[in-house]
């Protein structure tokens, strides 16, 4: 009896707590520090403010402009005519990544205008350049620019390995090409994602390796950055999932220094190549393919079934072939976010490296000499 008695005092007592009936029970219940959370608060948007501010002047506006084709027609003759004239383009974003004037952003802003483009640079503070293209990347969408001028504002790059899903970033850009230096704010969605992006004229091209993120990417952010709370870039904004909302891809920052070190150092951009082409293994992949590992790049076909090895290239001369796992190069595991491109950007044309390859059943190691990409 005593027991069932005390049973049904606590019950009563519990729902009294959930209903909100005023009994004045003192049980010295820690009080919510409420002022501490308005405090976290106030510590991200104070963040969030200084990040912007220290970036935001080194982020350029960047006008493409081309030949366009127009048709003159003379009323009097009913003869027409086609005349080329130089034409805004396109437009999209950059940073700069020194203080003399060097500017990082994408291959297909920079190749919006053709072989004739002309590019028109728009600092922060309206201050306007004409800029000279150094280079296109052949691997990824980077492209690099210059303006000629010193004691230019630049920002500070970042480690984004050490990025985690759920980080807090924002991304700055010319937003539709008409609102310049627009700021959105969201997290890191995704981490390694492998995509297909076309550009407006139908360009595509395979995107391995990007950060996926909801803060809003619009059209004319490309070549933008995405900076941590730390107000360091963190990646190149490279594209959108127009099919979605707040779907949007970024080329990390790390992928992009193998070109600002070249440009620096070279005057150029050089990507050391194996030539290969490949899929990062991830465990769903294994089952689904039965392979004999769980990660490593499996070589394999290109879309419209394009070799897997480029002829005469360093994979070629070392007999490498479809279905292959390079594993290991060096030493160092290909896995996860190490991939094979990120691993081979570590050396430069003319690096001997050794490869750990599963064929079948088989491992055996191969030493290549890496060439350059053209």
């Amino acid at each position: 009896m005593k027991t069932l008695t005390t049973k049904k005092l606590l019950i009563s007592v519990l729902l009294l707590l959930v209903l909100g009936i005023g009994i004045n029970f003192d049980f010295n219940l820690p009080k919510l520090n409420l002022a501490g959370a308005d405090n976290l608060r106030l510590d991200e948007q104070e963040a969030t403010i200084l990040a912007i501010k220290k970036v935001m002047p080194a982020v350029v506006s960047i006008i493409v402009y081309g030949e366009k084709e127009s048709i003159n027609y003379n009323l009097s003759t009913g003869e027409q005519s086609a005349i080329k004239q130089k034409a805004e383009i396109g437009s999209g974003t950059g940073f700069l990544i020194s203080a003399d004037g060097f500017i990082l952003t994408n291959k297909h802003v920079a190749a919006a205008g053709g072989d004739k483009a002309e590019y028109r640079i728009i600092l922060s503070g309206g201050k306007k350049y004409y800029a000279q293209l150094i280079g296109k990347d052949p691997l990824k969408d980077l492209a690099v620019l210059r303006i000629f001028d010193k004691n230019l504002p630049f920002v500070e790059l970042g480690d984004s390995d050490s990025l985690q899903v759920g980080t807090t970033v924002i991304a700055i850009g010319n937003a539709l090409g008409l609102y310049q230096n627009s700021v959105t704010k969201g997290i890191v969605s995704a981490l390694g994602r492998s995509i297909v992006a076309s550009d407006q004229a139908g360009n595509a091209e395979a995107l391995d390796n990007v950060i996926q993120t909801d803060a809003e990417i619009n059209i004319g952010n490309s070549g933008g950055p995405l900076i941590d709370l730390a107000g360091k870039v963190v990646g190149v904004n490279v594209a959108i999932d127009k099919s979605g909302s707040s779907i949007g891809f970024t080329i990390p920052v790390n992928d992009a220094k193998p070109v600002i070190k070249s440009v620096r150092e070279i005057g150029r951009i050089i990507r050391p190549r194996l030539g290969v082409l490949y899929q990062m293994i991830t465990p769903e992949i294994k089952e689904e393919m039965k392979l004999v590992r769980d990660s490593g790049a499996l070589l394999v076909k290109g879309d419209g079934g394009s070799s897997a090895i480029l002829p005469d290239s360093p994979a070629a001369k070392a007999e490498l072939a479809v279905g292959d796992i390079i594993f290991e190069v060096n030493a160092i595991k290909v896995k996860g976010n190490n991939t094979l491109f990120s691993i081979l950007q570590k050396y430069k044309p003319g690096d001997r490296i050794g490869l750990k390859i599963q064929r079948g059943n088989d491992i055996f190691t191969k030493v290549v000499v890496l060439d350059e990409f053209k």
